[in-house]
């Protein structure tokens, strides 16, 4: 019975033991398959594959195992390829290698979380597109809180950041720029007043020029003034009255000059608020530059991040980038390539006969006794003896030739010193006996003196090119060792010291030679008297020759990596106003035909060319920007007619990757008219995207806003916009002035940007 019960389970399980072993033979074949996809690059294939082969044998480890480690790798692989897709700014591309990669695992949270962060930089997008509308519709405020929401979820966002920064530059821009005076009469005028009331004078003067004057009430309306003027400018005439009478004034607006007296210039005056950040200069000397030229007080020093904050008038803080400017330099740095060569030569001659100087005379007692005085009488010839004479005969002659060869590179700081010391150091041991109370106590002192060569220069480079170099060279070698009676031990030391200073070119080499030590002894051991024989005296004795000759060459050369760049016309010399006023242009009658053309935000020197204007010439080449700063050019043509129309282009060049760049140029609308503004190949001339804007307002002022569309910057130069201008009127000199500029790294930091030189033009008819 138990045997035909067994035989009935067997068969019934019999089915299934079958299907067991097929299935395990299938999967087998399954897993392979998905191998081979896998080596033949087909990975999502082939982990489809293991998939279905571990479905078949779930208890199977080995497939468990490899399609654990084939989906990982696949999937890392997908996920860094989505990521750098994202950061390429090619967002379709990665929101799919994402999608793949949920395909193959649903649970991955990179993948998830690159989805997310692409429906942000979307949503961002469509964000930073709307604050653009607004921010050239007018409406600034409502632009930069948009902006700023999308930074407060994404600090990096570029383009949010380039906008923000643009608009940062706008409001300031329009700050920084102060009412200009326009009067309705742009001819020349004259005026003349024999003792009348300066209240009487201002008002023929608001009705010639439909400029208001506002007198404060503390002005003396009834005072005389005697003013005579013939074909002169009105804005030259009213600074003319207002500096007669010890008054100053204040322009508010294009047709409006308050005037007040000397003592309310605390109440009316404007101060701005500028923080300087010094990258060379010393902020201690910086502030008492400031002090000393523009008698500056309110100012601020921070050593530890080199700030220097200024509180003072506009005209002051002009006054004080440009002095900061021509100070801020990078210090030279010299490369100096040295060579030192120590030749060591020495002669060693020894030659003749070496006699033996001494004699042993004795007595041996043969009888085994001790030795007295008595058996002074039983000396015989066996019982004395005598160590016979000798002599060594010596012919030699040495020759030995030694170089010491150092060659050390180093790279200096303008008048700091270098020191290059090889050698030995060699101690030297001291006792210090300390008594007290009980037994003296011995300490021992070691110190250590540096004894081989020793080289220190200091370079001195001049702007010129050239460079003056104090050498100190100092050779020393070891003497003999000298014992004092308290145990110290000290050494004579020999020293060859040379001190000079050498003035040289770049590149120039000179050579220091001559610092020589030669040695020479001679010695002779002979014997008395016949030694000194003239011929024969050379068989009775030895004669040693023994010289010794040193020698020390330097060779420096100097190679400048650095050197300081001289700065512009428009740094080194402008105008500063009088002792009692600071003003960035003088004082002038200005005897034109009609009124020159002045941009807003224009430089200091050339409102002050306004008197005299200078022939336009070439566009100046590309000023040296001090390292890790932006320098910009205006390049456009000298001259032009009237209804022509040229083109001035923007040229920049930067050390650093730029990401976006904003740039605000400035223009006078009654003599010119900004006609269209192109895109430059500064940002774009690797191949990548750029986002590119412009804006051209009746005020007479050009908005560029560029950005790149991937995270990675540009470095190098070229043109960032060209801006096509029409003639409208003609004009002895007018000029076209950037009055701001601001580029952003790849980390969203601002970089330091040098502001051009106006690009001066002659309007001819």
């Amino acid at each position: 019975m138990i045997r035909s019960s067994l035989g009935r389970s067997l068969h019934a399980r019999l089915p299934l033991l079958l299907a067991l072993l097929l299935a395990g033979c299938a999967g087998e074949r399954v897993h392979k398959e998905g191998l081979v996809l896998l080596e033949e690059g087909k990975e999502e294939a082939g982990i489809a594959k293991l998939e279905e082969a571990f479905k078949q044998d779930p208890t199977n480890v080995r497939y468990r195992a490899d399609l654990v480690n084939a989906r990982s790798q696949y999937t890392l692989q997908l996920v860094q390829s989505a990521q750098d897709a994202q950061a390429a700014g090619n967002s379709a591309q990665a929101t799919e290698l994402f999608r793949r990669v949920l395909a193959i695992d649903n649970k991955n949270q990179a993948a998830i979380t690159g989805l997310l962060l692409l429906e942000r930089d979307k949503r961002h997008a469509e964000a930073v597109a709307r604050a653009q509308e607004l921010e050239q519709k007018g409406d600034l405020d409502q632009a930069e809180r948009i902006l700023r929401a999308v930074l407060l979820e994404d600090p990096k966002n570029q383009p949010a950041a380039a906008l923000l920064a643009a608009i940062d530059a706008q409001r300031l821009s329009e700050l920084r720029t102060t009412p200009v005076l326009r009067p309705k009469v742009s001819r020349p005028v004259s005026f003349e007043f024999r003792d009348a009331n300066l209240k009487l004078v201002f008002d023929a003067l608001s009705r010639t020029s439909g400029v208001n004057f506002l007198l404060d009430k503390d002005v003396k309306g009834d005072s005389k003034i005697t003013v005579i003027l013939h074909d002169v400018l009105v804005e030259d005439a009213i600074d003319l009255i207002v500096m007669q009478n010890q008054l100053q004034q204040k322009v508010l607006s294009e047709n409006s000059v308050l005037v007040y007296p000397p003592q309310k210039e605390r109440e009316y005056q404007d101060l701005m608020v500028k923080s300087f950040y010094m990258e060379n200069a010393n902020v201690k000397e910086t502030v008492n530059m400031l002090k000393a030229v523009l008698k500056t007080k309110d100012l601020y020093v921070d050593e530890s991040i080199n700030l220097v904050i200024m509180r003072d008038t506009p005209d002051a803080v002009r006054l004080a980038e440009k002095l900061i400017a021509a100070q801020d330099m990078a210090e030279p740095e010299v490369m100096l390539e040295m060579e030192v060569i120590e030749v060591n030569r020495s002669r060693l001659l020894e030659l003749g006969i070496r006699w033996v100087d001494q004699y042993e005379f004795g007595v041996v007692d043969t009888t085994g006794s001790p030795f007295t005085i008595s058996d002074l009488r039983n000396i015989s010839s066996s019982t004395i003896t005598m160590t016979p004479p000798g002599a060594t005969a010596t012919a030699r002659k040495t020759d030995g030739d030694s170089n010491t060869l150092l060659n050390p590179r180093v790279r200096v700081r303008n008048r700091e010193k270098a020191r290059v010391v090889v050698g030995d150091r060699v101690p030297v041991i001291s006792s210090v006996v300390t008594s007290g109370t009980g037994n003296p106590v011995v300490t021992d002192l070691v110190q250590y003196l540096d004894v081989g060569l020793k080289l220190e220069v200091q370079p001195s480079v001049h702007i010129d090119g050239k460079v003056a170099i104090t050498v100190n060279l100092e050779v020393s070698n070891l003497g003999e060792e000298v014992r004092t009676r308290n145990g110290t031990v000290a050494f004579r030391v020999g020293t060859r010291n040379a001190q000079t200073v050498l003035q040289m070119r770049d590149g120039e080499t000179q050579v220091l030679s001559g610092v020589i030590r030669d040695d020479d002894r001679k010695s002779a051991t002979k014997l008395p008297g016949l030694g000194d024989l003239p011929v024969l005296g050379r068989l009775f004795g030895m004669h040693t020759d023994d010289k010794q000759n040193t020698e020390i060459l330097l060779s420096i050369t100097p190679h400048i990596v650095t050197n300081v760049v001289r700065p512009g016309a428009r740094v080194q010399e402008f105008w500063s106003g009088s002792e009692a006023t600071l003003r960035t242009r003088p004082l002038t009658l200005r005897t034109v035909a009609a009124k020159p053309g002045t941009a807003e935000g224009a430089d200091a020197s050339a409102s002050a060319a306004r008197a005299a204007p200078a022939p336009a010439g070439p566009s100046p080449a590309m000023p040296a920007a001090p390292s890790g700063q932006i320098s910009a050019l205006l390049r456009g043509p000298a001259q032009a007619k009237l209804g022509d129309t040229f083109q001035v282009a923007l040229w920049m060049k930067s050390d650093q990757p730029v990401s976006a760049t904003v740039a605000q140029l400035g223009f006078d609308p009654t003599l010119l008219e900004a006609v269209s503004v192109t895109e430059g190949t500064f940002l774009n001339k690797d191949g990548a995207l750029t986002t590119f804007s412009s804006r051209i307002d009746a005020a007479g002022r050009v908005l560029v806003r560029a950005t790149r569309a991937i995270s990675s910057g540009v470095a190098g130069e070229g043109t960032l916009a060209t801006v096509a201008f029409r003639v409208k009127q003609a004009a002895p000199a007018a000029q076209v002035s950037v009055l701001s500029l601001v580029s952003v790294s790849t980390a969203n930091q601002p970089l330091t940007a040098m502001a051009p030189a106006p690009l001066g033009l002659v309007l001819t008819p």
